[in-house]
Formats: C-alpha cells, sequence, structure tokens
C-alpha cells in the first residue's frame, strides 16, 4: 500500500514528518512498545502513566521560560492543544467576563486552521484580522476588532503559512490592556526556537517570560521528534488549566472526569515523548537545531542562485517560502514538476509560493532538490508551461 507514497524517509516530504536518527527511533518504538496496551485515562490504574506526563509537562515549561508553578496537559497533537486552549478561555471568561454574552476570539488571518475548528464546534464568534506588510499580526488591526465579547487573542510562534512570528510582546500588552485570555501556538516552532536562540540566532521573545501569556501549546511530534499524537498545552497557572477540565456525574457510574477532549488516551505517545526528551536531551535538541539552520542556509543560498526564483525574508526560524520574479517560470508549473520527481511540493496561497518546513532528515536531501528545482525551472521556462494553484497540499 505504500508504493504510492512520498519518500520521507528520504527527505522528500517538507512537513507532515520529522526525524532525527535511527537511534532515535529505536528507542522510542522500543518505550512505545512498554506502554501498547495501556490507557492514559486510567490514571489510578496506571500510576507510572502520571509520572511521565508530570515529567514531560516540567521539562516543557522550563523550557518555555516558566518558573515550575503553571501546569500543563498533554494532548494528542496541536489541534486538541488548540482546541483545549479555545475551550480554557471560555470557561475562564465565563467568571472572569461575565459580561461577554456572545464571546468571540480575535487572531491575525495566519493563526493555524485548528483555531477555526475550535470555534466552528464551539459556537465561538472567531475574527480573523489582516496581517501587515510584513506579513505579521497588524497590531491595531486587531485592537480595531477587539469589542466587549472578546475573550481571546492569539499570536503565532511562527504561523505555519510564512514561518514569521507574531510581535508576541506587543499582543502581550494589548491582551493585558483588554484583560484578555492570551494564548500562543507555538505547535511548530516551539521546541526549535528555544535552541535556535542558543546558537546565537535572533529569535523573538514568544514564551511565558511575556507577562501577560495565559497559555501555549506546542508539539513535540514536530520538532521535539516524538511519535504522531504527542503535545503539550501549558499553563501559567494551575487554576488556568481547570478551565479545561471536564466533570460529568449524571448517569449510573460516576464521576467522569478529564481534562483532554479524548477520553481514552494511547499511552505510548507519552512515553514515545518522554523516552525522546531524555534520550536527545538539550545537546541533541541543540544538534538538530544546528542542522536545520545549516540546511536553511544552504537553501537560500542554492534557491536564490537560479535565475527567476526568489526566497522571501525574513523567515524567523525553519519554514522558507520562495516564488518566481520572471514572467515565463511559473510557480506552480515548478511545484507541479517537482512533484513528477518524486517531491511533496506544498504551496501558499498568500503570497502565491512554494513553502518548504526543514527539518533534519533534509540534510541529506538538499542537493538533490536544489539540482531537481533548478532543472525543474528551466523545463518550465523553456516550455512555458503553466499551472493552476493547487490548494491540497495540506489536507
Amino acid at each position: 500500500m505504500k508504493a504510492e507514497d512520498c519518500d520521507w524517509y528520504g527527505g522528500k516530504v517538507p512537513g507532515y514528518t520529522y526525524k532525527m536518527g535511527d537511534d532515535l527511533d529505536y528507542v522510542i518504538r522500543e518505550a512505545y512498545q512498554l506502554y501498547f496496551g495501556e490507557n492514559a485515562l486510567g490514571r489510578s490504574a496506571f500510576k507510572s502513566v502520571t509520572k511521565l506526563e508530570q515529567s514531560i509537562v516540567g521539562f516543557c515549561l522550563r523550557l518555555f521560560g516558566h518558573d515550575g508553578t503553571g501546569a500543563g496537559i498533554f494532548t494528542s497533537g496541536g489541534t486538541e492543544s488548540i482546541f483545549l486552549a479555545v475551550k480554557s478561555a471560555r470557561e475562564w471568561a465565563k467568571r472572569s467576563k461575565p459580561s461577554a454574552t456572545k464571546p468571540n476570539v480575535v487572531m491575525p488571518v495566519s493563526a493555524h486552521a485548528a483555531f477555526g475548528k475550535a470555534t466552528y464546534y464551539m459556537g465561538i464568534e472567531s475574527r480573523r484580522v489582516a496581517l501587515g506588510k510584513d506579513y505579521r499580526a497588524h497590531i491595531e488591526g486587531l485592537r480595531a476588532a477587539i469589542d466587549g465579547n472578546t475573550i481571546m487573542i492569539i499570536g503565532s510562534a511562527p504561523a505555519y503559512a510564512h514561518g514569521n512570528f507574531d510581535d508576541i510582546e506587543s499582543l502581550g500588552e494589548l491582551a493585558g490592556a483588554y484583560e484578555l485570555w492570551f494564548h500562543v501556538d507555538a505547535c511548530l516552532g516551539g521546541f526549535v526556537a528555544p535552541f535556535v536562540k542558543r546558537l546565537g540566532y535572533p529569535i523573538p521573545v514568544f514564551d511565558f517570560t511575556v507577562p501577560q501569556l495565559t497559555s501555549l501549546s506546542a508539539d513535540l511530534h514536530k520538532y521535539g521528534y516524538a511519535p504522531k499524537g504527542s503535545s503539550v498545552l501549558l499553563y501559567r497557572t494551575p487554576e488556568h488549566k481547570e478551565c479545561a477540565k471536564f466533570t460529568f456525574r449524571d448517569w449510573p457510574r460516576g464521576l467522569y472526569q478529564t481534562y483532554t477532549f479524548l477520553g481514552s488516551r494511547p499511552a505510548g505517545p507519552l512515553a514515545g515523548s518522554f523516552a525522546a526528551i531524555n534520550f536527545l536531551g538539550e545537546e541533541g535538541y541543540l544538534d538538530a537545531a544546528r542542522i536545520m539552520m545549516s540546511t536553511k542556509e544552504k537553501l537560500v543560498s542554492g534557491i536564490g542562485a537560479i535565475d527567476g526564483l526568489r526566497v522571501y525574508e525574513p523567515s524567523d526560524l525553519i519554514i522558507l517560502l520562495y516564488d518566481s520574479v520572471e514572467p515565463a517560470v511559473d510557480i506552480n508549473a515548478v511545484a507541479e514538476e517537482m512533484r513528477k520527481r518524486g517531491w511533496f511540493v506544498g504551496v501558499v496561497a498568500e503570497p502565491v509560493a512554494i513553502s518548504f518546513p526543514i527539518n533534519p532528515i533534509h540534510e541529506k536531501s538538499v542537493d538533490g532538490y536544489l539540482e531537481d528545482l533548478r532543472a525543474c525551472v528551466e523545463v518550465v521556462r523553456t516550455s512555458g508551461k503553466t499551472a493552476a494553484y493547487d490548494e491540497a497540499t495540506y489536507t
């Protein structure tokens, strides 16, 4: 069945998969297998699962600038983390902003689609505001969208579409001025940015050192190199975490209580995430960051050297965008030609450009990518080929 899948192991799939090495994969699989049958819903039955979660949350709080008095939840992915953040803000607002009878959430248009899913499911109004010219949150535009029913404001670190950080400090000031729940979506770059910063690259402030920040989400199954189904939602205080809790007694079985959307939860991802964190350690994550930034520099240089192409700057972390500045080179046609050569190519709608989210596995495929890209640009230039924008590259 895998015959038609893209070769992610060979580095031909930017995004979706994240790999640091065969040795790490082995350790994760062994840890996962140890918890293959356990159910993380059963905290009283499987006490070690609770210890795993507490250890992971503690590591993440420290990584993201918390003093240790915060709280967190291990979730099944960025979508569940985002869903629970919105749900938490709604429950918090019932007590803290009772006048907000028709709650809305204000965010840049670049905020992840999962926020749209969460507000849709919960019947909350979503207000998406156009970006500034630098493809970051437009602070004054967001301010204008806030009213008495606004309960929450969103920032991205970085946003998936363009790879740029919103101005989290300015968003925090805005949240403080209007007494809003402030969530930062660091699902993509959370486990890269702190280590890239330690390597000396300029990374904007985005974590709990911003005093108005209420919650932050980050995906371990991306650049934490943990198994799929691994993310964390972190809170400034345990009281904020209580806003995620669901309690139910109106049935014969008695108390049913969870902090997650899921009831039964696989314990394997918890064990695999614990293994990844402890196997790699901070030095392992620093090595991964070093590899990615080196690969990024090679891509920027190589793409910039191809006639007709332009790399978008700035790129704050590990997502590159590039497009065509030559009318004879249709960038959508270039993407189509690259797919014929076995590459999975994602495209962005605004601006129309090719997206390349870098991870360590691309160290071994970057030369082949650039070679094929040069050839595909020449095919499009000489043939005059054009193609329509393919919106189904993130489905």
